[in-house]
């Protein structure tokens, strides 16, 4: 489905399935062309001009709790990574848990929502976006990236959303199937920070270490002058150490 312009994918996807309208209760997949109230991580704001961002949000119910799915971040990061480097993006790299970055630049964006009743299933709504030409200047918390030097035409974005949304409907078999075991080698080859000496901070406290990668339940692994640390994926901010 494609709404034209919205003010958030993912708060218009949430929307219709919490309301099970009619006409879209079998809503899986929700592209536009626009996003003017989009989210991001930490609660930054991600707006999409027409023409120069991929905004998409899916829909995806698993038949397992929602503590189950430890590394389904990172898995999407894995995906939309792969998916681009097949198109020949081959300096894409991604930040833990899931920033697509080039060249320590921002080229885009993962934000999931999980919801999961007492009993019963956990329904994920993957929120991405993507640059597609640079967006216009602003304070951004990093430097932004781009996948065309300047705005495509409307094939380039039919074809890049198509090709990322099939491979997010891939990686989801696979995870509700094996979780994220089978794609931490991939995650690990495409990490931004391999080797780095990083900073993690979040919830008061903070962490410096050597980035050791991910582990095999997601968690990122830190050398803090010979002890092994855990982060797990939540509300957290990395950056490489001065």
């Amino acid at each position: 489905m494609n709404p034209g312009s919205a003010d958030s994918v993912m708060a218009m996807l949430i929307w219709l399935i919490n309301a099970s309208y009619r006409a879209f209760s079998d809503t899986r997949l929700l592209f536009a062309l626009e996003q003017t109230a989009g989210r991001g991580r930490r609660g930054r704001a991600w707006a999409a001009c027409p023409g120069d961002s991929l905004t998409f949000s899916l829909r995806h119910t698993f038949a397992l709790r929602a503590h189950v799915l430890s590394g389904l971040s990172l898995a999407v990061g894995v995906a939309l990574a792969d998916a681009l480097y097949a198109r020949g993006i081959t300096d894409i790299a991604l930040k833990w848990p899931n920033d697509l970055m080039r060249a320590d630049r921002k080229l885009g964006g993962v934000l999931i929502e999980l919801s999961s009743p007492p009993a019963g299933d956990t329904t994920a709504v993957i929120g991405v976006g993507l640059n597609l030409a640079l967006p216009p200047a602003g304070d951004y918390a990093h430097a932004p990236a781009a996948l065309c030097p300047d705005a495509p035409d409307r094939e380039v974005w039919l074809d890049v959303g198509a090709a990322l949304a099939d491979a997010l409907a891939c990686m989801l078999a696979q995870f509700a199937a094996q979780g994220f075991v089978p794609f931490a080698d991939r995650w690990n080859h495409y990490n931004l920070h391999a080797g780095r000496t990083v900073t993690v901070s979040g919830d008061g406290a903070q962490l410096r270490g050597r980035c050791l990668g991910a582990d095999h339940d997601g968690a990122l692994r830190l050398d803090c002058d010979g002890r092994i640390e855990r982060v797990l994926a939540g509300d957290v901010s990395l950056r490489t150490a001065p």
